[in-house]
């Protein structure tokens, strides 16, 4: 036993650093061995999907595109083949595309050649390379439904809707392409009417360069639309009404012409007692002449001069009847 001591004593300093130093290797050990499983979470994560598309949401929809001649067995159909999938048109107006009509019907069943549906996109300045916008779906149940909505049958024509998904611009002036990249399980899709002689002359079709299809597209304005042509209207109004009002105030501007007066004609009561023109009135001061009071007039009369006025004047003297000559003093004669 003592010897046993003698022994253990110096050999647990070495045995609890061993203890430490074991203790340390497990923990790096769990440290390293939690780190795996995080990065098969971030690789074997799902791979981020596109947003699905949707109709777009506009406050006002207006006819801009359409051409409607056509003779009848004149049709054609789509492919997903390049240059046999697109027929192109130039939008009116600005905004955003929200449904193209085309005048057609469904294919026969069965058949060989034609599928059950197709989709595609609308692309810009050209049918290939152009940027791509949105995306569209048509299937045949849909025109027949759509056919049957307008009492027809499926050997009858009609208007066929195709809603646009997505915000498709449209910009006064620009070319677009209706395209097709997909039909299911066929080649072909569609019996739909088209014009020939170019009767559209803003686009065409992958047929013909003078062939049309029968279609119409819609536009439409969604409220930011709105709201920023309502604001950039009220910019330009305030902007002319400015330029208007520093025209009025410019001082290089003449200003107006006086507005012509004819002169009033002179009353002649106003100058029949006024001299003439002619005459040179004297400049040395007249002094005032007193004027005697008013006296009523009373029971005698003035201390006349006979046969004068006050004035110097002749009073004319009235013509009386003579009283010898009358009738009575000629038959009664006083004695």
């Amino acid at each position: 036993m003592p010897i046993l001591k003698r022994h253990l004593y110096p050999t647990l300093p070495l045995i609890a650093l061993c203890g430490i130093i074991g203790c340390s290797d497990d923990s790096t050990g769990k440290t390293t061995t939690d780190a795996p499983p995080a990065e098969p979470n971030i690789s074997t994560s799902a791979p981020i999907q596109k947003k699905k598309l949707e109709f777009p949401l506009v406050y006002v929809e207006e006819l801009d595109q359409y051409q409607e001649y056509y003779k009848d067995q004149h049709t054609t159909s789509f492919s997903h083949v390049s240059s046999k999938n697109w027929f192109s048109f130039t939008a009116g107006k600005d905004g955003i595309l929200t449904k193209i009509l085309l005048f057609g019907k469904p294919n026969i069943l069965p058949n060989e050649y034609y599928g059950l549906s197709m989709s595609g996109f609308i692309r810009e300045g050209n049918p290939s390379t152009g940027p791509k916008y949105g995306a569209w779906k048509l299937s045949r149940d849909d025109i027949l439904n759509q056919l049957a909505a307008q009492s027809l049958t499926e050997r009858d024509s009609g208007w066929i809707t195709i809603r646009m998904r997505g915000e498709i611009p449209q910009e006064m002036g620009q070319t677009y392409f209706f395209v097709c990249d997909y039909i299911e399980e066929k080649s072909w899709f569609g019996d739909f009417a088209f014009g020939e002689g170019n009767p559209y002359k803003a686009g065409r079709n992958w047929l013909n360069s003078e062939h049309d299809l029968v279609f119409r597209t819609y536009v439409g304005k969604t409220q930011n639309q709105i709201e920023k042509e309502q604001m950039i209207r009220k910019v330009k109004e305030l902007d002319s009404i400015k330029i208007n009002q520093g025209s009025n105030e410019s001082p290089s501007s003449p200003p107006p012409a006086p507005i012509p007066l004819s002169p009033r004609p002179p009353d002649p009561n106003t100058f029949q007692n006024q001299p003439s023109p002619s005459i040179k009135l004297p400049t040395t001061p007249v002094s005032p002449q007193p004027v005697a009071p008013f006296q009523p007039p009373g029971n005698t009369q003035p201390n006349l001069q006979p046969g004068a006025l006050p004035n110097g004047t002749v009073p004319i003297q009235p013509i009386l009847p003579d009283t010898n000559k009358s009738l009575y003093n000629r038959l009664y004669k006083k004695p």
